[in-house]
């Protein structure tokens, strides 16, 4: 990648602080909004991987949310606990069951989302079609390069 100009690396390195803004106050704006519903924003995550109807393990979760399987063990059993997964066997891994929403899981998770889609709609009502592509596919190359799916 050749040298970006001096101008260039603080707009870049002001873009990177931004996005640590907008992650951060997204988060406690998520975290408000899911607290009327009884969960977290971790809670949300895993459960996410789980809408409507897949079958994962806590590694498997894990390895696509890319945190710790601990981290995700605790969030599952939180979850198991509140009544909103259940547990099958897993016949790939005894000790490791599969996870699924039950009945109750997927109702309150359908009314997250709906939730989700007004609120995303009242965030990005300012910005045009155009400018929300252009933004998306930004992000989306600043990501790929992050994960090195570019050549150099």
């Amino acid at each position: 990648m050749e040298d970006i100009s001096e101008f260039r690396q603080g707009d870049a390195c002001q873009v990177i602080w931004l996005v640590r803004r907008l992650f951060r106050s997204l988060a406690q704006e998520s975290n408000e909004q899911l607290a009327e519903f009884g969960i977290t924003a971790a809670d949300r995550a895993v459960r996410e991987f789980l809408h409507p109807d897949a079958e994962l393990s806590v590694p498997q979760i894990a390895g696509r949310y890319q945190v710790s399987r601990q981290h995700v063990q605790v969030t599952a059993n939180a979850l198991l606990e509140k009544g909103l997964l259940e547990a099958l066997e897993n016949p790939r891994h005894r000790r490791s069951p599969l996870l699924r929403l039950n009945d109750e899981g997927r109702a309150l998770f359908s009314r997250v989302l709906a939730n989700d889609r007004r609120a995303v709609e009242t965030l990005f009502s300012g910005l045009s079609a155009r400018n929300l592509a252009i933004t998306r596919r930004t992000l989306q190359t600043v990501l790929n390069d992050l994960d090195g799916e570019l050549p150099p």
